[in-house]
């Protein structure tokens, strides 16, 4: 071989060895490299459980355990009356500067009223408590409530318990307050429901009246005979309030048909009638049939008056129909 072919055999083995020695260099590079991470994730997997250790052990104030727990004073009432067909107990009264479950109070202190509330009619019968109720207070104009925990009623035949909250400004004592019933925009009759003294619920209840007056109704040649069995003096019907100073007059009868053919007198808006001081007065609801068969014997209906409260007497008037005056009967209450 020639001295160039030897320069050449030389220069490849130098260029060979060049490369080996180079990766040699990147491949123990690459091993610390690798071997760093490897160490670099073991501590910060290390330093990690060593910190969620520790946070476990800290315990921090709670906030929620810091507040005061409110003072609750409490007063068993126990009281009932009717409001507008449904009947209200007051259960308890409570007074706190908050409770827990109500956050709508604009006052420094909530009284809270614990409602019964049962309908025992068969109708659905709605309250709007935000307009109906209202706390009473000495010195104090009415109170509306600030938060109420009840439906607008109860279902006919059903009853519920909740509550109503009333903003208060201060300290008061619970044995002092009353709860009124009643709309005072609409002018209704009021309910008040005081939480001790005297109470006499009986002045808003229902009451009846027994009667036996017969009255011989002729109506264009024909008779029926009209048997008035009581009255029922109401301060509510249908769910509706009477009107502050009047009392709603329920006369209940019994009617007969002697005659063989059926006899139509209309309903009882059209010929009964309340006397008041001459003038008469139309009913505002009446069940009376707008005929009688023939024949027919105790068929009930009644008729509602809208009147001044605690009448002692009536005068009941049965209009002919034919321009010709009425027939006027007086009873006693």
């Amino acid at each position: 071989m020639g001295k160039g072919g030897m320069r050449l055999l030389s220069v490849s083995a130098g260029v060979t060895a060049g490369k080996t020695q180079k990766l040699s260099i990147f491949a123990t590079m690459w091993f610390w490299l690798a071997l760093v991470l490897v160490v670099g994730v073991i501590m910060v997997g290390v330093m990690t459980s060593l910190a969620t250790a520790w946070v476990k052990t800290v315990k921090l104030p709670s906030t929620t355990q810091s507040l005061p727990t409110p003072t609750i004073t409490s007063l068993t009432v126990g009281r009932s009356a009717p409001y507008a067909g449904l009947d209200i107990t007051v259960v308890k009264a409570a007074y706190a500067e908050s409770f827990a479950d109500d956050t709508i109070h604009a006052g420094p202190a909530v009284v809270r009223l614990s409602l019964h509330v049962a309908n025992h009619t068969k109708t659905q019968i709605n309250i709007v408590y935000y307009e109906d109720a209202r706390l009473l207070i000495a010195h104090m104009q009415p109170v509306a409530p600030s938060n109420v925990h009840l439906s607008v009623g109860p279902a006919a035949g059903h009853s519920e318990d909740g509550w109503l909250d009333f903003s208060v400004p201060g300290k008061l004592s619970l044995d002092t307050l009353t709860l009124q019933l009643g709309s005072i925009s609409l002018g209704e009759s009021m309910v008040k429901i005081p939480f001790s003294g005297h109470f006499d619920a009986s002045s808003y209840a229902d009451h009846t009246f027994g009667q036996t007056l017969l009255i011989n109704y002729n109506f264009s040649g024909h008779s029926l005979n009209y048997h008035l069995t009581s009255v029922n003096t109401l301060l509510a019907y249908q769910g509706t309030q009477c009107k502050a100073g009047q009392q709603l007059y329920m006369l209940n009868f019994l009617v007969d048909n002697p005659e063989g053919g059926d006899i139509s007198p209309g309903f009882g808006f059209d010929y009964i009638r309340l006397v008041l001081n001459g003038v008469d007065r139309a009913p505002i609801d009446n069940s009376l049939p707008y005929t009688f068969k023939a024949n027919a014997h105790s068929i009930g209906g009644h008729v509602v008056f809208a009147a001044p409260a605690h009448l002692k007497q009536l005068t009941i008037g049965f209009l002919s129909q034919n321009g010709n005056g009425e027939q006027d009967n007086t009873i006693a209450l």
